[in-house]
């Protein structure tokens, strides 16, 4: 497992609804808008589609969560990797770390694929924060 990149971005809410939502599989078409299909495969594992172009236009996800961490990990697309949110209250805020891992042997050039992976992971992070502060 190697990291590739982390995000982080302060959200104006408590732990628990950020939580809740990352935990939700059903709602990361709310918040990551290139994913247009979740479907759920057995407990805490769901088909993602997308119909835009991506490295993965369908993946496997499993979604775990312990304590103040949620973890995505994605398999059976061409990047499989651990995508992990650590969340910590903090006034009326709550800061949210992602980290990204990558699962396997890729064969693009990491330098080709970090910036455009870690801009859309922190672009989806924004439409997180602000569909949890509507």
């Amino acid at each position: 497992m190697k990291k590739l990149f982390t995000n982080s971005i302060e959200i104006n809410s408590n732990l628990k609804t950020v939580t809740d939502i990352l935990v939700n599989a059903f709602t990361l078409a709310k918040w990551n808008y290139a994913i247009s299909e979740v479907t759920e495969v057995s407990v805490n594992e769901f088909a993602i589609h997308r119909d835009e172009p991506a490295i993965n236009q369908d993946e496997i996800m499993t979604v775990e969560q312990n304590d103040n961490e949620v973890a995505y990990v994605s398999k059976g697309g061409k990047l499989e990797y651990q995508l992990t949110f650590q969340t910590f209250q903090t006034n009326n805020h709550v800061l949210v770390t992602e980290n990204f891992y990558i699962l396997n042997d890729f064969s693009l050039p990491e330098t080709l694929i970090l910036p455009i992976t870690k801009r859309a992971f922190n672009q989806n992070l924004k439409a997180l924060k602000k569909m949890i502060e509507v």
